[in-house]
């Protein structure tokens, strides 16, 4: 009984059944297509052989064609002999078109004895051969080819001999019949090569076939072994069963659980749907409380902006103090050379008055003593005038009254640039003039002891705010100026490099500690005492350069100085929108 058991549990296996029946499938396949890959083949072969023939029956036709038209035995001999050189031809024979045979020439038994002792046989061939052109045919043991011989004075090509082409009726003239007899010991040996070879590829392909069928159903039910190995060790192994019980078994207990499952999660849910709706009205709570909260925040984020909205209004007007002292400075000096020169203006023309009444009264006098001394009193007042020095007197007041009123000109045309920023676009601007147009707007009362050293170097013009970039640099050049305490040297470069302008400020003044230069752009910090400064300029400052997509660097030491550089590119990536 153990003898038979393997045999039993195959019989029981899913796995063995599946792959006793692709083995099945395999094996039919594989006979049916070396069937009739065979046939396929041998047709093949068969059609190959025959066209052979054809080729040189017809190719023995056109070489005797001179021979029978002259029925000349010794011009049969050396074109038959050539195609009986052919191993597997192995008889030969030419008739008139009366049927009667001229030369016949063979190897072995006469394979066309039947035929040339039937005549009625004969006489069907040689019409069916002026019928169609052609006819063959072939025995267990060779192939029969017949073809007609015409003559023609017309010569056909060379291909014709060995190619089947269209024959042109005219001028042809059937003087007789030509027979090949091949054998078929060359076909049959090539038939037997055919099905050995086929054999072959066949039994490689059945191989192929199984192996991949065994890899294939290893692969794709080594998890339903496993499920199946798993499902006996939990059953216990009691009973032996087929496979397919098994799952069916174990399969329909699964969903019995599963229906059982499927009642609990129900109770679960009904009992859940309550807690859901419980949450519910907490988070509910919870929300309101959120919202109360987000509007008392709201409340002091309004606050909180509106404070901060009032602390940059403090700094604005901050820097409009700054910059309104040192407007008044520069304006009071110009204001000077104009005050200055009008005392003297009026004084000489006091005097040019007098002097040309003179001239008057005396072009009305008659020539006498009282003339002449009225000449004298008018030498008189020359001297007493400097007549001669008077008119470069007026033109050195003059030209004080002028350089005045560049000054007031130039301050207006510098404020109207530094003032005008709320309208203002991008254009091209030069760095070198918005440097030049902040320097008089220093607090000019911190400015006496302090020297600006400019070197500037050559550089392109900037794509900016104008106004904005002069905010930027009068605030980083006020604190330096607040730094020195009214002494030091503040020297600003400029220079060009790989597509950025630098622009420097470097300052003798005071420092920043180490642990404070990186606050220094944060808003609201400042170092100044209280009422000095917002902590807003240099936080300021920082947004407008990178709005441009620049960048500020900032280096300090203690007690030997500040550098601030300015870095701009020529041509921002992006150009920003208009800023207020």
């Amino acid at each position: 009984m153990n003898r038979w058991r393997p045999f039993h549990r195959i019989r029981e296996s899913f796995v063995a059944k599946i792959s006793l029946t692709l083995v099945a499938v395999v094996v039919v396949l594989a006979v049916l297509f070396d069937l009739m890959l065979i046939r396929l083949q041998q047709r093949a072969y068969e059609q190959e052989n025959i066209k052979h023939g054809l080729a040189l029956v017809r190719l023995l036709a056109q070489s005797v064609r001179i021979a029978v038209f002259s029925e000349n035995n010794q011009d049969f001999i050396m074109p038959v002999n050539s195609i009986l050189s052919h191993e597997d031809v192995v008889e030969a024979d030419i008739f008139n078109h009366e049927g009667a045979m001229l030369f016949s020439r063979k190897k072995q038994e006469n394979s066309l004895s039947q035929i040339l002792d039937n005549p009625e046989h004969l006489a069907t061939i040689f019409k069916n051969i002026k019928e169609s052109g052609e006819m063959h045919w072939q025995t267990p043991n060779s192939f029969i080819f017949w073809w007609p011989v015409y003559f023609n004075t017309a010569t056909g090509s060379d291909e014709s001999l060995f190619f089947e082409t269209e024959v042109e009726p005219a001028a042809e003239e059937l003087i007789g019949y030509a027979a090949l007899v091949i054998s078929k010991q060359s076909f049959t040996e090539g038939i037997r090569h055919i099905l050995v070879n086929t054999g072959v590829i066949v039994v490689c392909f059945l191989a192929a076939g199984l192996a991949m069928s065994f890899v294939v159903v290893r692969h794709m039910t080594r998890p339903l072994s496993n499920i199946l190995k798993k499902v006996r060790e939990n059953t216990g192994g009691a009973l032996v069963r087929d496979d397919l019980s098994l799952l069916s078994e174990t399969y329909g207990g699964m969903l019995r659980e599963l229906e059982q499952s499927f009642e609990t999660i129900k109770e679960l849910k009904d009992g859940l749907e309550v807690k859901v709706v419980e949450r519910t009205r907490e988070l509910s709570d919870r929300q309101i409380q959120l919202e109360t909260a987000n509007l008392k925040l709201s409340e002091t984020l309004a606050k909180l902006q509106e404070a901060q909205q009032q602390l940059i209004q403090s700094e604005k007007m901050a820097a409009m103090g700054q910059m309104v002292a040192g407007v008044a400075h520069e304006i009071n000096n110009s204001v000077n050379f104009i005050s200055g020169a009008l005392p003297s203006v009026k004084r000489l023309l006091g005097d040019l008055k007098e002097l040309l009444a003179s001239y008057e009264e005396l072009e009305g006098m008659p020539n006498g003593d009282e003339r002449r001394g009225n000449i004298a009193a008018i030498h008189e007042l020359k001297n007493d005038i400097e007549f001669a020095g008077i008119f470069a007197t007026f033109e050195q007041l003059l030209a004080n009254i002028e350089e005045g009123t560049t000054r007031t000109t130039r301050i207006i045309k510098d404020l109207k640039i530094f003032t005008r920023q709320g309208a203002e676009k991008f254009k091209e601007a030069d760095i070198h003039s918005i440097i030049e147009s902040s320097v008089p707007f220093i607090d000019s009362r911190q400015m006496k002891g302090v020297e600006i050293r400019k070197q500037f170097g050559d550089i392109e013009p900037v794509t900016c705010l104008a106004g904005r970039i002069s905010q930027v640099f009068l605030n980083i050049m006020q604190n330096a100026v607040q730094a020195m305490n009214g002494k030091g040297v503040l020297t600003i470069s400029t220079w060009q490099e790989n597509g950025q302008v630098h622009v420097r400020f470097a300052d003798t003044g005071c420092g920043i500690d180490k642990d404070l230069i990186n606050r220094i752009f944060d808003p609201f910090f400042t170092t100044k005492e209280v009422g000095k400064g917002s902590g807003l300029g240099l936080g300021i400052s920082y947004d407008i350069i990178k709005q441009h997509s620049g960048r500020i660097n900032v280096e300090s030491k203690v007690g030997e100085g500040t550098v601030f550089e300015v870095i701009l590119p020529v041509s921002p990536p992006i150009f920003p929108m208009k800023m207020d």
